[in-house]
C-alpha cells in the first residue's frame, strides 16, 4: 500500500508540476506543437540545401563556360574595334607656275605655301573617299626637281581595324590617290600615275619627321602660365633646347638650329670667353643630361658692347654633331622677311629661376607668352624707348608671365599654319621677371637672319 500510495502520491505530485509547469510557461507550451509539426520541414530544407558534389561541379563549370564567353566577346569587340597607326611615304609629281627655286628653300615662307597646297589637296582626296575616316593626316617633308617637274615628299598617316588585311590597305590607298586626284582642282597640276607609296614603320616616320626642322611632339595638357613657378616640361616637347654649362655649372640657354650649331645670346659670354670649358647638353633635364656636346668656337656679333643690350646674340659650334631623335632636333629659322604679329602663339623655355633672383632649376619649364608690339613696349610705363628695331617684347603687360635669370640665350618659338616651330626671339634682358608692364625682351632673329647665315652657312 505504501508503494501504492507512494505511487499514486508520486503520480499526482508529478501532474502537479506539470500542471505548475503549464502555468508558468504559457508561450513555449502553446508553440511547442508547432515545433514539433515543422521540425520535419526544417530537417527537408536542410537536405536541399546540401547539393551533390556533381551538381555544385556542373554549376561550376557552366559558370565558367558564360565567363570565357562573356571576356572573349569583349576581347573580339576591342580587337575589333582597335585602330592602329599605318604610316606610308609618298611621292607624287607635279607641276606649278612657280619655279622650284621659289619654293624649295626649306622652311621658306613660299615652302610652307606649297606644302599647304600639296597636303590640303591630298586631305581633300581622302576626305571624299570611302577612307576618310581612317585618314589622319598628310605632311610634305621636302621637294626634288625632276626634268619635267617636282617631285613632292610626304608622309601619310592613316588608322586602320586591326582586323584590316595591310595588303588591302596598301591597294585602296594607291587606288584612291590614282582615282580622285584626277579630279583636283586648283593651281597645282598633278599626276596621278605618278603617286608612288610606301609602307614604313614608326622608326623610319620618325626619322624622317626628326630630319625636318621645327618638328615636335606637343603636349596640349601641360600647360604652364609662366616659367616662374610654372610646371615641368616632357620630352619631346621643345627637342631644340640646350642649356650651355661653364666648368658644368648652367649659366644659359641655347637654340639648336642644325646639327652642329646652336645660336644663343651673346651676354652669356661676356666674362665666359674659352670655348674648351663651355659644355652643351639637350634634353628636358640638366642632370642627366638627354646627350652632351662640347663647343669648338663661340663667335659673338662684332656690334655687342656691354652694358647695351643691343645685338644681343651670338652663335656656337659643337665638336661633334647631334644625331637628330624624337627628343633632340633643330628648330626653323625665319626668313628675314618674315613677320611675326601681336596675337601670334609663342612659347619661351628655359631652365631659369622660379623667381627673381633664384636658382636655375633642374627640369625645363615653359610658358606661353603674348607678343607685345614695339610701340606699346616703348612707353614711359614699360621701356621708355629702349626697345630698338633688334629687339621684340613678349610676355604680359599685367605680369606673371614671364622668363627669369638663366633663361638667356634660350629660344622663343612660334608655329606657323602647319604647326612648324620658328625661332622668334632669343632670351635677352627685361626688368627684374614678371612685373607688371616691364615684360621680356628678345632679340630678334629675322633682325640677324642674314648674320647669321653668313656665320654659320645655315
Amino acid at each position: 500500500m505504501r508503494r501504492a500510495s507512494c505511487g499514486v502520491r508520486e503520480a499526482l505530485s508529478t501532474l502537479g508540476e506539470t500542471q505548475q509547469s503549464l502555468t508558468r510557461h504559457p508561450e513555449p507550451v502553446r508553440s511547442s506543437p508547432r515545433s514539433a509539426k515543422y521540425k520535419p520541414a526544417v530537417v527537408r530544407a536542410r537536405k536541399r540545401a546540401c547539393l551533390e558534389p556533381w551538381v555544385i561541379g556542373l554549376i561550376t563549370f557552366i559558370s565558367l563556360i558564360v565567363l570565357a564567353v562573356c571576356i572573349g566577346l569583349i576581347v573580339h569587340y576591342a580587337r575589333y574595334n582597335q585602330r592602329n597607326t599605318h604610316n606610308y611615304y609618298c611621292t607624287l609629281s607635279f607641276t606649278s607656275d612657280r619655279l622650284y627655286d621659289e619654293f624649295g628653300s626649306e622652311a621658306s615662307k613660299n615652302f610652307t605655301e606649297m606644302s599647304q597646297k600639296i597636303e590640303s589637296m591630298v586631305e581633300n582626296t581622302f576626305r571624299k573617299s570611302s577612307l576618310r575616316e581612317e585618314f589622319v593626316k598628310s605632311q610634305v617633308i621636302k621637294f626634288s626637281q625632276e626634268d619635267h617637274g617636282v617631285l613632292a615628299h610626304m608622309l601619310l598617316i592613316f588608322r586602320f581595324r586591326s582586323t584590316k588585311d595591310p595588303e588591302n590597305i596598301n591597294k585602296n590607298i594607291q587606288r584612291v590617290l590614282h582615282e580622285k586626284l584626277q579630279d583636283a582642282i586648283g593651281p597645282l597640276k598633278v599626276d596621278p600615275e605618278s603617286v608612288e607609296i610606301k609602307k614604313i614603320n614608326k622608326t623610319e616616320t620618325d626619322n624622317y619627321l626628326n630630319s625636318c626642322c621645327g618638328t615636335r611632339r606637343s603636349n596640349t595638357t601641360n600647360q604652364s602660365f609662366r616659367i616662374v613657378g610654372g610646371t615641368e616640361v616632357e620630352e619631346g616637347e621643345w627637342p631644340w633646347q640646350a642649356t650651355l654649362q661653364w666648368d658644368g655649372v648652367h649659366r644659359c640657354g641655347a637654340t639648336l638650329i642644325n646639327g652642329v650649331w646652336l645660336v644663343s645670346a651673346a651676354h652669356c659670354f661676356r666674362m665666359y670667353k674659352d670655348p674648351g670649358r663651355w659644355t652643351a647638353s639637350f634634353g628636358v633635364t640638366l642632370k642627366p643630361p638627354k646627350m652632351k656636346r662640347g663647343l669648338r668656337r663661340i663667335i659673338v656679333h662684332e656690334k655687342y658692347k656691354y652694358p647695351s643690350h643691343d645685338y644681343d646674340i651670338a652663335v656656337a659650334q659643337l665638336y661633334s654633331p647631334v644625331p637628330y631623335t624624337n627628343a633632340v632636333h633643330r628648330i626653323c629659322l625665319p626668313e628675314s622677311s618674315h613677320e611675326f604679329h601681336p596675337g601670334d602663339r609663342m612659347f619661351v623655355t628655359g631652365f631659369g629661376a622660379l623667381q627673381n633672383d633664384g636658382a636655375s632649376q633642374n627640369h625645363l619649364q615653359q610658358v606661353q607668352v603674348d607678343l607685345i608690339d614695339t610701340k606699346t613696349c616703348n612707353k614711359p610705363q614699360a621701356y621708355n624707348g629702349a626697345i630698338t628695331p633688334r629687339m621684340l617684347c613678349a610676355g604680359s603687360l599685367r605680369g606673371n608671365k614671364d622668363a627669369c635669370q638663366g633663361d638667356s640665350g634660350g629660344p622663343l618659338g612660334s608655329p606657323n599654319a602647319r604647326d612648324i616651330w620658328y625661332l622668334a626671339g632669343i632670351v635677352s634682358w627685361g626688368d627684374e621677371c614678371g612685373l607688371p608692364n616691364k615684360p621680356g625682351v628678345y632679340t630678334r632673329v629675322t633682325a640677324f637672319r642674314d648674320w647669321i647665315a653668313s656665320k654659320t652657312g645655315i
